[in-house]
C-alpha cells in the first residue's frame, strides 16, 4: 500500500484547506498535525494484501475513502517471447507515417540498441585468425552486460507488461481479461453499494490505458439504466446544452471552451443521477498516460485510431455524435418514441461516458528522452473527437513537472528535472527554483480530484 499511503499523504493528509485548521485532532483531541485518515479492511476490494483508506469528515461535510486496484501480481512471468513480437512490430514501422513524432527519438534508440545487439551477435560468430585483443574482450563482455541488464530490467519489466497487455495475441489474453474483469467487478461493486455519491478514477502510466478500459465497458451496462417515465416530464435540458455545446463547435460557431465543456458535463452529470442514473464516475484523472501514443500502441496508424473511435470501439471525448432524424440534430444520446424532443428523455449511447465523466490529464513534457516524462503528453488530439479538419478537445491536459506557459514552454521560476514519471503525487518532487509551500504539480492534481465537491 505504499503507493497508496503516498497519494493520500499529498491530496489529503497535507490539504490544510479541506478541514479547519484550529478543529481538534479526532485521535488526540490536540493540535492536528495535518488530516486523519484510518486503514480498513473491506471485503469488496479483491486483494487480502490491501485495504481501504478512509477519512475523517471534511469541511463540506463528506467523508473520502480511497481504494488501490493493485493488478501488478497479475502481469508476473513475462518473458521474452511475450515481448519479441511487439518490438519487430515497433521496429519496423515506416517512420514517414506510423512513428508519432514525439518518439521519434526513442524510435531511433530502440533501433541502435537493436543494431548493436545484432552486431555483437554477428562479432561473436565471425572467425577470427588472431585472438581479439584483451581490452576488446573487456569492452564487449562489458556492453554485453549492461545490454543483458537493460533487456530484463527496461524491455522484459517495464515495458513487457505493456506489450502483454496492449496486444491482443494469445499468449496475452487470458492476462488482459483477468485484470480488466477484476478492475470492472470492483468498481461495479463501489457503484452498486449505494455507499458514494460520486468516485473519481485516478490512474497512472499503464495503469491509464487499464482504467480506460474498465471505465469504457462498465459504462456500456449503466449506460440504459434510468428512471422510467414520461418523456415530456423527464426533461433534460443539461443534457440538451452539453451536446448542443458540442454541435455548435463541430460547426465552427464557437469554440469548445474547456472550462465551460467541463462545467456543462458535471450539470448533465448531476442532471443525470436525478433521474435515476447509476453512473456515478464524475472524473478520471490521468497521470503520466502512455495513451498520448494511443496511434502507436493500441492501434495500428492514427488513421487506424479514429476508425476505432468512431466505430465507438474506443471512445472519445467529447463523446461521438450520431444523427437523430427526428429532431434534426446530432446528438450522444438516442430515444426511440415518436415526435421526440432534443431535451426530452434520451439515453446515452455505450460509447458517450464522457458526456458526464470529466476527464483531466496530468503530463511531463519531455525533452532529449531524458527530462521530464516521454511516456505522457497531451490527450487532447488523441481522444478528442474528430470533425471536419478539426479535432474538439474535451480534456483537460495540464503540463506539471515542470509547469509550462501558454506557448508550451517552461514557466518562469521552473526547471525541467530528470525522469519525472513516477513523481506526479511527491509532494518533494516539485520543478520550482524557489520551494513552494505546495508544488504546482500537487496543486494541479488536488484540483482535478475536487475532493470538497
Amino acid at each position: 500500500m505504499q503507493t497508496l499511503n503516498s497519494f493520500v499523504e499529498s491530496v489529503w493528509t497535507a490539504d490544510d484547506t479541506l478541514i479547519d485548521p484550529e478543529k481538534p485532532d479526532p485521535n488526540t483531541g490536540g493540535a492536528r498535525a495535518g488530516n486523519v485518515s484510518w486503514a480498513k479492511p473491506d471485503e469488496r476490494n479483491s486483494s487480502s494484501e490491501l485495504r481501504r483508506i478512509t477519512t475523517e469528515r471534511d469541511s463540506a461535510g463528506n467523508y473520502t475513502d480511497f481504494y488501490e486496484y493493485y493488478w501488478a501480481h497479475l502481469m508476473q512471468g513475462t518473458t521474452w517471447e511475450h515481448i519479441q513480437t511487439w518490438i519487430k512490430d515497433l521496429l519496423l514501422r515506416d517512420p514517414r507515417s506510423r512513428v508519432p513524432r514525439r518518439v521519434f527519438h526513442a524510435w531511433v534508440l530502440l533501433w541502435i540498441i537493436a543494431l548493436v545487439v545484432v552486431a555483437m551477435m554477428l562479432w561473436g560468430l565471425w572467425p577470427t585468425v588472431e585472438a581479439p585483443k584483451p581490452w576488446f574482450v573487456w569492452v564487449s563482455a562489458l556492453l554485453g552486460v549492461v545490454i543483458s541488464a537493460f533487456v530484463s530490467a527496461v524491455l522484459i519489466k517495464r515495458f513487457g507488461d505493456v506489450a502483454r497487455y496492449v496486444k491482443a495475441w494469445p499468449p496475452n489474453v487470458a492476462k488482459r481479461h483477468v485484470i480488466r474483469k477484476t478492475g470492472v467487478d470492483l468498481l461495479d461493486q463501489l457503484i452498486m453499494s449505494g455507499d458514494y455519491d460520486r468516485i473519481v478514477v485516478v490512474a497512472h502510466s499503464l495503469g491509464t490505458i487499464i482504467a480506460y478500459d474498465i471505465i469504457t465497458m462498465l459504462f456500456a451496462k449503466y449506460n440504459k439504466l434510468l428512471d422510467d417515465g414520461k418523456p415530456r416530464e423527464m426533461l433534460q435540458p443539461e443534457r440538451h446544452q452539453l451536446e448542443e455545446m458540442v454541435r455548435l463547435a463541430m460547426a465552427g460557431q464557437e469554440p469548445l471552451d474547456i472550462d465551460t465543456f467541463q462545467d456543462q458535463q458535471s450539470k448533465a452529470f448531476a442532471e443525470a443521477k436525478e433521474q435515476g442514473a447509476r453512473w456515478i464516475v464524475s472524473d478520471f484523472v490521468t497521470l503520466g498516460a502512455p495513451l498520448t501514443h494511443a496511434e502507436f500502441l493500441i492501434a495500428e496508424s492514427k488513421e487506424d485510431l479514429r476508425a476505432r473511435q468512431e466505430s465507438r470501439l474506443l471512445p472519445t471525448c467529447p463523446p461521438v455524435l450520431e444523427y437523430d432524424g427526428t429532431t434534426k440534430l446530432s446528438h450522444f444520446t438516442y430515444a426511440a418514441y415518436k415526435d421526440r424532443r432534443p431535451e426530452e428523455r434520451r439515453l446515452p449511447h455505450h460509447a458517450a461516458v464522457f458526456g458526464y465523466t470529466r476527464w483531466t490529464n496530468l503530463y511531463s513534457d519531455d525533452k532529449a528522452i531524458l527530462t521530464g516524462d516521454l511516456i505522457s503528453g497531451p490527450l487532447g488530439d488523441a481522444f478528442g473527437l474528430e470533425t471536419t479538419g478539426n479535432v474538439l478537445k474535451g480534456i483537460r491536459d495540464i503540463g506539471v513537472l515542470p509547469k509550462l506557459d501558454e506557448t508550451g514552454h517552461v514557466a518562469e521560476g521552473h526547471r525541467r528535472s530528470f525522469f519525472s514519471h513516477n513523481n506526479y503525487w511527491a509532494l518533494d518532487k516539485g520543478t520550482e527554483t524557489v520551494i513552494p509551500n505546495v508544488p504546482h504539480h500537487i496543486v494541479e492534481l488536488r484540483k482535478a480530484l475536487r475532493i470538497l465537491q
